[in-house]
């Protein structure tokens, strides 16, 4: 008989932490004040679920803009860092995902942030064993890790899931993360 994985097997975050220096070195890059949210909405162009899990672009998250005291922090390498650039000229976010060498840096940032909204990927993972609030974008038929239709993860209970209303149409998803967003923005002033 096959060993079944149990729930209570799964080790509970944090099981990881940022190095102290890290985040210190990483703080001045940050804004210093409002709700600071972390965004990332491109993946691995390399990886075969890619084109399921992944934003056509940073434009799909305009909803979000509105939310009161909302600070964004663009973690985004790869695809997507030229949006986040010009983004960052136009004043929308501070861009940090070009000057990220590695998980490390990418953990010392998440540390310091309040919300981290993201696809799935290896960075919505890291903040799950960070511990840190993560609001998870998942495609209608999401990743077993995320579970269908469940809103929260038995790996990662600082995550809620946010998932498409139908399959390849993002716009319901991100409606539902502006108004959750917008209220605990508001909640937190």
């Amino acid at each position: 008989m096959p060993n079944r994985l149990k729930v209570r097997s799964i080790p509970q975050p944090p099981y990881l932490r940022a190095d102290p220096a890290d985040i210190e070195r990483w703080r001045p890059s940050l804004p210093q004040t409002g709700f600071r949210v972390g965004l990332v909405w491109r993946g691995n162009t390399t990886n075969a679920y890619d084109q399921w899990r992944s934003l056509p672009d940073l434009a799909t998250l305009a909803p979000l803009w509105n939310a009161p005291s909302a600070e964004f922090v663009s973690l985004q390498k790869g695809h997507g860092e030229e949006e986040a650039r010009a983004a960052e000229r136009g004043g929308l976010l501070t861009h940090l995902g070009s000057d990220v060498r590695d998980f490390a840096d990418t953990a010392a940032i998440l540390s310091q942030l309040d919300l981290i909204v993201s696809i799935d990927t290896s960075t919505a993972h890291l903040a799950g064993a960070l511990g840190r609030p993560l609001w998870v974008l998942a495609d209608k038929v999401p990743d077993w890790r995320w579970r269908h239709a469940a809103t929260v993860s038995e790996w990662y209970p600082s995550a809620r899931v946010f998932y498409q209303h139908r399959s390849g149409d993002w716009s319901g998803a991100i409606d539902d993360v502006a108004e959750a967003l917008k209220s605990t923005c508001a909640a937190a002033l």
